[in-house]
């Protein structure tokens, strides 16, 4: 819960506008963490620093287990995504053409953020804390801001409509990836 408190933090310091997806976090019993159903709402108050919600309710909305993804990333007026770079997420942002920012929790997700931030140049990397990936308020904000703000954050965000485009082309009635199916179609179908 430390954790969210500092997201919420970040969030309402950044000044910008925000839709938070908070999951219900992990119970400490008996010293270790058990996760619980994820899915079903609970109180975001009960993890939530006191009085957020109200301080940011005119450029904020907080929802507790889940949201559409792809539709919300689909809209015009997204600005970012803060993702922990799983495959479905980094790609649902590329398609969007979203820029984001990288927050690995596991395994591939590292991997992943290192292609989106030093190859594809299509999110901005977090600085956490090393082998428990903790991130303070202020490197929310910070990132936030870099993201939103700054002439970095600006060729990203013309970058990831560069990605948007090609992945549009891609999937095309002559793209690669329609002609890639249709192979794989074909090949089945000789066998």
């Amino acid at each position: 819960m430390t954790q969210l408190k500092e997201i919420a933090e970040g969030l309402e310091r950044s000044g910008h506008r925000f839709l938070w997806v908070v999951k219900r976090p992990p119970q400490e019993h008996l010293g270790t963490k058990q996760l619980h159903d994820t899915t079903r709402e609970f109180e975001l108050g009960s993890v939530l620093p006191s009085g957020f919600i109200e301080r940011t309710k005119e450029r904020g909305l907080v929802v507790n287990s889940w949201a559409p993804q792809v539709d919300v990333l689909s809209r015009e007026s997204v600005g970012g995504f803060a993702s922990h770079c799983g495959w479905n997420s980094v790609l649902e942002g590329v398609v969007a053409g979203v820029p984001m920012i990288a927050w690995p929790l596991h395994a591939e997700q590292h991997v992943n953020r290192n292609v989106m931030v030093e190859d594809m140049k299509v999110a901005v990397a977090v600085e956490q804390r090393e082998g428990e990936g903790f991130v303070t308020g202020e490197e929310v904000e910070k990132r936030v801001r870099e993201l939103m703000e700054s002439e970095r954050g600006k060729e990203i965000r013309e970058r990831s409509l560069k990605f948007k485009d090609m992945a549009r082309d891609a999937f095309g009635e002559f793209g690669s990836s329609t002609k890639a199916l249709a192979n794989l179609v074909q090949t089945w179908n000789d066998n």
